[in-house]
């Protein structure tokens, strides 16, 4: 079964796959009411109840005409479902390599994929061919871990590896929840309580009322005594259960929580916690959401470092909540600038930062290409300022601000001549001394 983060609805805007930074790296070529997280170079769509697969180019590669469709396997396979309501596996051609002759398919790993048929479970092989004699009530795919579950006809479950050889086996009333990706544990379940297991068959930590594996961290939120707390993938209790909500790490390591507090509104504290159960300033979560929330409506929690997202349609670029407005296209030839192109944007800084209608020029002088990129820097500790001082002693900016507050400001670099973009990179590197002093975002605007 597909997570909610693998697919994303097309309301009020066009759907894509972007990174952390907001540059969009795949978007259809075709009117799409669902997209879905991309998968050996293909993508799922959904128009009008209708599944087709698009490529990496955001080209429709295969029509819409199934009832439902699944990720691409690492064999170049994917199960799809028919309108008769039975599946099999088809190639990025859309040709069936395996006939749709099954209920329900799991995707190939390690030479391998589930089926089932008639309430019977069975392993086959990419020709279709039965894998293992065995056949069972309930078999999952195969995880990176090289293990899958199993129950057999009389409900015991068990783990089993790749060669069929049981790893574990439960006693009656014992439940399993099955590896999921690249993740080497999972949970055991006995008795209303749940403890971690690794893909050796060892419980390694204690009993809790509930814990959830995350797949995006190493510390997993748990529940015990009605309060939370997060253990790690080796049993050890790195967060005090102490929080009343948790939610999972992200992948930027940043989790929101909340804590009694008796001066709080329903006594209840909200707040950003990173692994080391520090409080994180929540400004900066915020102007990293902001920084999406300018371009896209909505964004789906990054994995991999890659989103779904729902991009505005007529989207604009704005510093301060001012346009910031480029020339007409016809200006372009062959990617370079000409007849003096101007960018402007408005007043905005009290402290003469930003003048009344600046005006970047770029003169027919340039014959190679030129860049304009925005640059947000998040400052762990500095007030306006000192971020001053810094910009000025450290990158030696003699551009524009667009935008400054405590602990933020937002650059407009121009990158010209034989200049990189990794140029940027390098700079921000040592300026904020690999992360220490802050950290920061940059995109193309021109």
């Amino acid at each position: 079964m597909m997570n909610q983060t693998d697919w994303i609805k097309a309301d009020h805007g066009n759907v894509c796959v972007i990174t952390n930074k907001g540059n969009i790296v795949l978007e259809p070529q075709v009117d799409v009411d669902t997209l879905y997280y991309p998968s050996y170079g293909m993508c799922q769509v959904e128009k009008d109840g209708k599944y087709g697969y698009i490529d990496e180019s955001g080209e429709l590669v295969i029509p819409f005409q199934y009832k439902k469709a699944f990720p691409f396997s690492e064999n170049g396979l994917a199960f799809v479902v028919g309108d008769g309501g039975l599946g099999g596996y088809i190639d990025i051609y859309g040709e069936f390599i395996i006939e749709p002759i099954y209920e329900t398919g799991s995707t190939f790993k390690f030479g391998f994929a589930a089926v089932s048929k008639n309430g019977e479970y069975k392993y086959i092989y990419k020709n279709g061919l039965k894998a293992i004699d065995n056949t069972f009530k309930y078999a999952s795919g195969f995880a990176d871990c090289g293990l899958a579950k199993v129950v057999t006809f009389n409900g015991k479950q068990s783990l089993m590896d790749t060669t069929s050889r049981v790893i574990l086996q439960l006693k009656e009333g014992c439940e399993l929840t099955e590896f999921k990706g690249d993740s080497r544990i999972t949970k055991f379940r006995t008795n209303g309580r749940e403890a971690l297991i690794n893909a050796a068959g060892e419980i390694f930590t204690g009993f809790f009322e509930q814990v959830v594996i995350s797949p995006y961290s190493h510390l997993n939120p748990f529940l015990r005594n009605g309060l939370w707390g997060y253990v790690d993938d080796r049993g050890n209790e790195v967060i005090p259960n102490i929080y009343k909500e948790v939610t999972q790490f992200t992948e930027d390591n940043v989790a929101k929580v909340k804590a009694f507090h008796p001066l709080a509104e329903n006594q209840l504290w909200e707040f950003y916690i990173n692994e080391k159960d520090e409080i994180i300033d929540d400004k900066i979560i915020e102007r990293k959401k902001q920084f999406h929330s300018e371009r896209f409506i909505h964004v789906n929690r990054f994995k991999k470092s890659l989103a779904l997202a729902v991009k505005k349609e007529g989207e604009t670029v704005r510093a301060f909540g001012k346009e910031i407005v480029a020339m007409d296209e016809a200006t372009h030839v062959g990617g370079s600038i000409t007849n003096s192109e101007t960018i402007e944007y408005d007043d905005e800084n009290e402290d003469g930062l930003i003048e009344d209608c600046q005006t970047i020029e770029y003169e027919d002088e340039y014959d190679a290409d030129i860049m304009l990129f925005e640059v947000e820097i998040y400052f762990h500790n500095k007030d306006e300022k000192g971020i001053l001082e810094f910009i000025r002693d450290e990158l030696g900016w003699n551009n524009k601000i667009s935008g400054l507050g405590n602990n933020y400001v937002k650059l407009l670099w121009l990158i010209v001549s034989d200049w990189d973009p990794a140029d940027i990179e390098n700079a921000m590197y040592y300026a904020l001394n690999d992360g220490e002093l802050g950290t920061y975002n940059y995109r193309q605007i021109y």
